[in-house]
């Protein structure tokens, strides 16, 4: 199973995006959205992390969920394990558009095994 990082927020570096503009409250949102795609997708409790201190690097190896407001200014837009996910959806834990666009790039992994 990859790891799995949602990012709807960035704490440190230069470049500083937040979902809300309050940090306690980003971080709780984020959790919410992580949790409701983890019993979405029936995955174990660690497999979906919240990353909020990305350095705009990806690893090959993680699936990344970015805010569609972060992934429009970070240069990653088609690259094959980042799924954006609506400003919207990210704020009121929808992951339905998530699971859909996910669930073919978990199927592709787990066949590789």
């Amino acid at each position: 199973m990859p790891e799995i990082k949602v990012i709807g927020d960035i704490l440190s570096g230069k470049f500083q995006p937040t979902l809300t503009g309050n940090a306690v409250v980003d971080a709780a949102l984020i959790d919410r959205f992580c949790q409701s795609l983890i019993t979405a997708l029936a995955l174990t409790p660690h497999a979906v992390q919240a990353e909020h201190h990305w350095n705009l690097q990806v690893d090959p190896a993680t699936i990344y969920i970015i805010d569609d407001h972060i992934l429009k200014t970070s240069g990653h837009h088609r690259v094959a394990n980042v799924i954006p996910v609506s400003h919207p959806d990210l704020l009121h834990g929808q992951v339905d558009v998530t699971k859909r666009k996910l669930a073919p790039i978990l199927a592709a992994q787990s066949s590789l095994k």
